[in-house]
């Protein structure tokens, strides 16, 4: 068994002068993801993640509680790039929060 290595636990050096980047005003165009788009939604008490290509044919349904798990799959089949891969996290994690809470979702 490969053993794994753990987290760094040395201290961490924060410089005076490194650069910091506010972001609160940044802003981002809208840019398609070149492979397909995301389709989310609750049903049974899961997370239900479909991947649709641009011909809108649904290639995988991602199914589960475990957001995390979800983005993992995601990338490993590299359905996005990782602009792409920030939105669906925080999407798959918004979820989530309304599947413990028991409340309706509608994906932004």
């Amino acid at each position: 068994m490969k053993k794994q290595k753990s987290c760094p636990s040395s201290p961490i050096e924060i410089p005076q002068l490194r650069k910091i980047i506010f972001t609160d005003k940044k802003k981002f165009p809208w840019r398609k993801n070149r492979n397909g788009y995301f389709l989310i939604k609750i049903q049974e008490k899961k997370i239900h993640c479909g991947f649709v290509n641009w011909k809108n044919k649904m290639i995988f349904e991602f199914v589960g509680k475990n957001p995390d798990k979800m983005i993992k799959e995601i990338a490993k089949r590299k359905l996005c790039d990782l602009e792409h891969m920030g939105y669906i996290a925080s999407e798959l994690t918004v979820a989530e929060n309304f599947l413990k809470g028991d409340k309706k979702y509608i994906q932004r």
